[in-house]
């Protein structure tokens, strides 16, 4: 049986101040905070990437 990475989740609910969220994959249900950091980018953040203008 292979780990799954949980790439793909949905939030459920929060709780006392806790999110709880389903991977898409496998179904597991677990505590947000318990998934490794994942870079999110902000639409207002300029793309390093990106040259200025």
């Amino acid at each position: 049986m292979q780990d799954c990475e949980h790439a793909r989740t949905e939030f459920l609910y929060r709780r006392d101040g806790v999110d709880y969220v389903r991977c898409l994959d496998c179904g597991q249900v677990f505590e947000a905070e318990d998934l490794d950091s994942v870079p999110v980018y902000d639409d207002e953040e300029e793309d390093p990437k990106q040259p200025r203008s």
